[in-house]
């Protein structure tokens, strides 16, 4: 046993020292999926943040690249540059969560870059959401901004289906701050355990062959056996034999089929985000109240997943009407974009292949009605 350790040392060494003076430098070393994103930091007052003043490559989603380029004030932009506290310009806020931040694109092909491009030089685009958000984080944001004297002009709120999940892990302090992660000393044994192992794995993986060449095999047979499940679902949904079933078949199953979708016109699914429902609706008014106090014109804004365009929706699109009815906000419901006589052809025109995210094509189309439907 004393003489496998020694030996399992050494080749660990020898492979740190190979690993460290020749590969790691090189091309072949990289890989998009395990990249640090350091510039995504938590926040003390509404959970998380894009880092200021960053420039990098994002691998996302498995295939795209995008450019993340923030401002002075973290939000995602086209350049790096100071954001003064007002402007002369009129100047528009965007909150929302990975749909506005803008998942899979360059910053002029997200629907922040395409409104800044067709409304022109009078008019400033401040992008402030972020992937994950929910009503809790826009309220605490928005808020957190005001607070700090930045002015806006007019503030457009994207309201996602999957913030009503999200609400449901939202937690809060004493001062009614968002928690931005459990604190170490409350972790169980177990977790205090799974993390330091996960860890050190990561260590190993970065720093030797042996270690990154077990990920790479463990990571694409996830992916491989991954598919296969997707594919022996899609081919009992659309009636196909297994053999039959084609990736394009199978990548419409999995951008339909996503869970948290599954609320909008499922009633058990419909109770487990009642809280989430209640939460959102506290935090909306919240924010409503406090754009309208600051003289902020205002508008909420619903679009649909594919899930919604191949099984419709009981309730997020009504409920949320009712609710702006009801507390005089200003409503915006994007679902007559999408054609649902032609449900394939319309999903694969408009969203990220086998994602629900908007394409180019989707976002274009999402911008061109936002601008036909709101008086900037």
């Amino acid at each position: 046993m004393r003489t496998f350790f020694i030996v399992t040392f050494l080749i660990l060494t020898i492979d740190f020292l190979i690993t460290s003076f020749f590969l790691k430098k090189t091309d072949v070393w990289k890989n998009d999926q395990w990249q640090d994103k350091y510039y995504r930091i938590k926040s003390d007052i509404y959970h998380h943040d894009l880092m200021p003043n960053i420039e990098v490559i994002e691998s996302w989603g498995g295939k795209l690249k995008r450019k993340i380029i923030t401002n002075s004030i973290g939000f995602r932009d086209s350049e790096q540059k100071k954001i003064d506290k007002s402007s002369n310009k009129k100047r528009i806020l965007l909150i929302g969560d990975s749909f506005i931040e803008g998942s899979g694109y360059d910053y002029d092909y997200t629907l922040a870059g395409l409104l800044s491009s067709e409304l022109g030089d009078e008019y400033e685009i401040l992008n402030s959401a972020v992937e994950s958000y929910s009503p809790s984080i826009y309220f605490k944001k928005i808020q957190h901004y005001l607070s700090l004297g930045y002015k806006f002009d007019q503030a457009l709120i994207f309201l996602d289906l999957s913030d009503i999940y999200d609400e449901l892990f939202i937690k809060f302090d004493e001062n009614e701050n968002i928690i931005a992660e459990t604190s170490i000393n409350k972790l169980s044994l177990e977790r205090k355990i799974k993390n330091r192992a996960y860890a050190l794995g990561e260590i190993l993986r970065d720093n030797t062959i042996t270690f990154r060449f077990l990920y790479l095999v463990s990571d694409n047979t996830e992916i491989f056996k991954n598919y296969l499940k997707l594919k022996i679902k899609a081919s009992k949904f659309l009636n196909k034999s297994f053999l039959k079933t084609s990736r394009d078949d199978t990548m419409y199953y999995r951008m339909t089929h996503i869970d948290r979708g599954f609320w909008t016109f499922n009633d058990e699914k419909y109770l487990e985000v009642q809280e989430g429902i209640k939460q959102s609706e506290k935090y909306l008014k919240k924010l409503f109240k406090l754009l309208d106090n600051n003289n902020i014109e205002s508008h909420l804004i619903i679009y649909p997943w594919p899930t919604q365009i191949q099984f419709g929706d009981e309730r997020h699109a009504t409920h949320w009407e009712k609710f702006s009815k009801s507390n005089n906000i200003n409503f915006l419901n994007l679902y007559s974009l999408f054609n649902k006589t032609q449900k394939r052809e319309t999903i694969f025109n408009n969203f990220i292949y086998g994602d629900i995210h908007w394409n180019k094509n989707g976002t274009n189309k999402i911008s061109r009605e936002i601008l036909n439907k709101i008086n900037f």
